[in-house]
């Protein structure tokens, strides 16, 4: 149990009559104003509360927060969850977790937006964490990625690290001071999940002093440099086993490019996600090819690629003067794709450079592919990819054409399908009791037409018929003689149309009537 102060809490001083309980701090408030509301006076009177403190979640403007943090200068012995956050959108802020800060209980730390004390060694302070993020770290508090190395070290329960810069840093002009300099790696023995975003030499630089036999997952969003070359992070990768994909996904959109890659359908165990920042579509292309040149037999693995863009927000122009070799470029290295999907806003620009007249299409392109899939109904699908699906049949390596169905298409299907389907019986049965009335079929039962046809053996025929108003009767019959009935509807009079039976040696009940499209003749028996 836990007593929970957030927005609109009642304050410390209303619950004093109840047991000491450690307590959960939780509040946010993105208004960006100086007056100090009441619910942070509570708060403030909480985090006083040191001794009590199991959780804190704080998300608030850099002002406020940095009041909060003043308050936040000693141990707290049984904190075991700190998150800081604040929702000032300027890059550059002065928030720094106080450097007397402690809890030797911690296991989850994520501040966003804040610099970290050098002088707070976390394998001292906090060797108990699971999950450790750093984001949003503004350009003053950059860190040099061997201290980070150093700090990570002593962290043998760490499951999650997140680090992300808000700026790209270093600059270029600085990149020179990240060459690592000779030193055995550090080993994360527990890390599952591997979280980056900034330039790529400082992601070259941390993985090339760490091991992480057990990673399950990666997530780097690079900003845009000219050239990618990667060979740290690929090593890297390649000394990790639980780091697989056989499909990957390259989505080109406004802000830059993703490449995916797992096992299954959802993003989890054994996924590798590279996003590169950048707006213009060849540099995207371009950054996309390196970074899967660069991944090397990680690629080569996958059977299952597919290439996509999100056109929401892009340029009306984005698809002038593209080069066809750029996406020639792009498909090389995943040379064991035996499936290639193919979205509707690429469609035409892949189907373009997949003709060999349009740019001496390499002869290892895709060699082991077996299957394309396009957005387009049948007919367009093979006009436009008709000369790649016949030259890779001229060369003995045929491609199925695997095209959508178009809507028009599928309505008809359905429709068909619709009245070919049998009538549901309980339905029917459902009409056939709203309509009856009581005392239904009583004038055959109770007189001498069905008395005088019952006695006169079983090769007889009796024809029921009556006004077409009329729906029918429920009729119950009992006995240990054989028993037929055939009805026959008649356009003039009908009374038969459909029935729901009950069938069971002895007795049989006939019948329940339907509407008048579902008319049918029936014959019945009943026997013991």
């Amino acid at each position: 149990m836990h007593l929970l102060l957030t927005n609109g809490s009642p304050t410390l001083d209303s619950l004093a009559h109840l047991p000491p309980l450690p307590l959960v701090i939780d509040y946010c408030n993105d208004m960006a104003t100086t007056r100090i509301t009441q619910d942070e006076l509570s708060i403030l009177t909480g985090l006083q509360q040191r001794g009590r403190v199991r959780r804190i979640f704080l998300q608030l403007p850099s002002p406020h927060l940095g009041i909060c943090l003043a308050t936040m200068s000693e141990h707290y012995p049984i904190l075991e969850h700190l998150s800081l956050s604040t929702t000032t959108t300027e890059e550059v802020t002065s928030l720094v977790l106080p450097s007397t800060f402690s809890a030797r209980n911690l296991r989850y730390l994520e501040l966003q937006g804040f610099g970290f004390p050098t002088e707070l060694p976390l394998f001292t302070y906090f060797n108990t964490l699971v999950t450790l993020k750093l984001t949003r770290i503004p350009a003053p508090y950059y860190f040099h990625p061997g201290y980070l190395v150093t700090q990570l070290q002593g962290l043998s329960n760490l499951e999650e690290l997140w680090i992300g810069f808000a700026v790209p840093i270093p600059l270029p002009s600085t990149e020179g001071e990240l060459l690592p300099a000779p030193m055995p790696r550090v080993t994360l023995p527990t890390l599952k999940r591997l979280m980056f975003r900034g330039v790529a030499v400082y992601l070259e630089n941390l993985v090339a002093q760490i091991n992480a036999p057990l990673l399950e997952q990666l997530i780097v969003s690079l900003f845009f440099e000219l050239v990618f070359t990667l060979v740290s992070l690929t090593q890297f990768m390649h000394k990790t086993g639980g780091l697989r994909g056989l499909s990957a996904k390259v989505l080109f959109k406004r802000e830059g490019v993703s490449i995916v890659t797992k096992d299954g359908e959802s993003l989890g165990s054994g996924s590798v996600a590279i996003n590169v920042n950048c707006e213009q579509l060849d540099w995207q292309i371009d950054a996309a090819t390196q970074c899967c040149g660069a991944l090397g037999q990680f690629v080569s693995a996958v059977e299952e690629l597919t290439l996509d863009l999100d056109e929401d927000g892009m340029p009306s122009d984005w698809n002038d003067s593209l080069d066809s070799m750029l996406w020639h470029g792009l498909l090389v290295p995943f040379s064991s794709v035996k499936k290639l999907q193919i979205g509707s806003s690429l469609t035409f620009e892949l189907s373009e450079a997949l003709k060999p007249g349009a740019a001496e299409l390499a002869s290892n392109l895709l060699p082991e592919l077996q299957k394309l899939a396009v957005q387009l109904v049948v007919n367009d699908a093979y006009r436009m990819f008709s000369t790649f699906i016949v030259t890779r049949e001229r060369e003995a390596r045929p491609v199925e054409l695997l095209a959508a169905r178009s809507p028009r298409a599928g309505q008809t299907i359905r429709a068909i399908q619709a009245w070919l389907s049998p009538p549901d019986p309980l339905k029917n049965h459902n009409i056939a009791r709203k309509y009856q009335h009581h005392g239904t079929a009583t004038w055959w039962i109770n007189g001498k037409t069905y008395s005088k046809w019952k006695q006169s053996g079983s090769s007889s025929l009796l024809w029921i018929h009556g006004k077409s108003q009329y729906f029918g009767c429920s009729v119950l019959f009992r006995g240990t003689h054989k028993l037929h009935v055939c009805s026959r509807s008649r356009e003039e009079c009908p009374l038969v149309r459909s029935s729901f039976y009950y069938l069971s040696p002895g007795r049989i009940i006939c019948h329940h009537p339907v509407p008048r499209s579902s008319r049918i003749s029936m014959s019945c028996a009943m026997w013991d």
